[in-house]
């Protein structure tokens, strides 16, 4: 019986793969690396077209990854199919986490046939992603011809398919890392917050209290009298008791912040900065307290830390991105942390002469 397709060298596979990895290494985008591995696949086995599918249930599959020689007609990333568990090589692949193949589409249930003869795919061998005892998906190559693909094709998909689990898990450790950085900084946020609640609700207002009865005391006792002077000094360290609490609680997580939103804040912050700043933009609308406490605390930062005589600070709403910008009169330099901090919640931070720039997504 003829067989399709020739197969690449073991030079050109040994090549392919070290394509692969170096992606994988370099954390490419996963819609270029899984269409990188579309294309080495199809290539290796002499087939017309490849792709990367998920699993999205026991009959059903999405594309991420998908190439055809030519340009010719392919499914679309994200398309999901359904495929005969039984006779299909993508169920098959499924079931016994082995590689399969199906030589043709005739009599398979569901709609995969259907779907391959509008795309003029005639069979398709596959190799199962394994990530311990979970099946991900298959990488697939798929011909066009009659003929099928050359005998044992299935198996030779299969260091392919070990790569693409390789890098399905990397994607998900990193994913992991995010989360736990993401929920340590939340974590310090939400102590930051009670610390400040604290704070108003307890020290300062026991501090009110003093305060008060120091002034009674004041009002009762001999105007020209020791304990007069006494009282008086006392009142005094009590104003500046206090005024340092309050800039304490600011520090650790201004109220108006949660109360009032991020550009209240800033007005408030700024006011207060120990040189001029000129506030170029604000955002209209309330963010999540992720987002808006980072960029609170990244103007606060900035300014606290700069070198300058006066400064401008400038917060852009740009839809799912929030845009931090504070510009000095000279070379501007990132706080300690800030960078990790922006990083931590999916942004990132760039400096360009003057200014200092965090990008923050808003969708946390």
């Amino acid at each position: 019986m003829a067989i399709s397709g020739t197969t690449e060298s073991e030079s050109q596979r040994a090549v392919a793969l070290l394509e692969i990895a170096t992606l994988i290494a370099r954390e490419a985008p996963e819609e270029v690396l899984l269409a990188t591995v579309a294309e080495h696949a199809a290539r290796r086995l002499g087939a017309e077209a490849g792709s990367v599918l998920r699993y999205i249930g026991d009959e059903r599959a999405v594309v991420v990854g998908v190439w055809r020689e030519g340009g010719g007609r392919r499914l679309p990333v994200n398309a999901e199919i359904d495929f005969d568990v039984r006779k299909s090589a993508l169920g098959r692949a499924r079931r016994t986490r082995r590689p399969a193949r199906a030589d043709s589409y005739e009599g398979h249930g569901g709609e995969l046939p259907i779907v391959m003869r509008a795309v003029d795919i005639r069979g398709s061998v596959a190799a199962p992603v394994l990530l311990g005892d979970e099946t991900w998906g298959a990488v697939v190559a798929s011909t066009t011809q009659e003929r099928p693909l050359a005998p044992d094709s299935e198996n030779r998909l299969d260091d392919f398919a070990q790569l693409v689990a390789v890098a399905v898990a990397n994607t998900r450790a990193r994913h992991r890392e995010a989360t736990s950085r993401v929920r340590l900084i939340e974590a310090a946020d939400g102590a930051r917050r009670q610390l400040e609640r604290d704070l108003h609700e307890g020290v300062q207002q026991h501090l009110l209290a003093l305060t008060l009865k120091l002034r009674i005391a004041r009002s009762r006792a001999d105007a020209e009298s020791e304990i007069a002077r006494l009282l008086e000094d006392a009142l005094e360290e009590a104003a500046v008791a206090n005024a340092a609490l309050r800039a304490l609680a600011r520090s650790l997580y201004p109220i108006v912040l949660t109360e009032r939103g991020l550009a209240a804040a800033l007005q408030a912050l700024t006011a207060r900065a120990p040189m001029p700043v000129s506030l170029l933009e604000l955002p209209r609308r309330r963010f999540g307290a992720l987002a808006e406490a980072t960029a609170y605390f990244a103007v606060a930062d900035m300014l606290a830390t700069a070198r300058t005589s006066e400064a401008t600070v400038m917060i852009g709403d740009r839809g799912d991105q929030l845009v931090v910008e504070v510009r000095v009169d000279g070379r501007a330099e990132a706080p300690p942390g800030l960078a990790e901090r922006v990083a931590a919640v999916g942004g990132r931070l760039v400096i360009e002469g003057p200014a200092v720039r965090a990008e923050l997504p808003v969708q946390r």
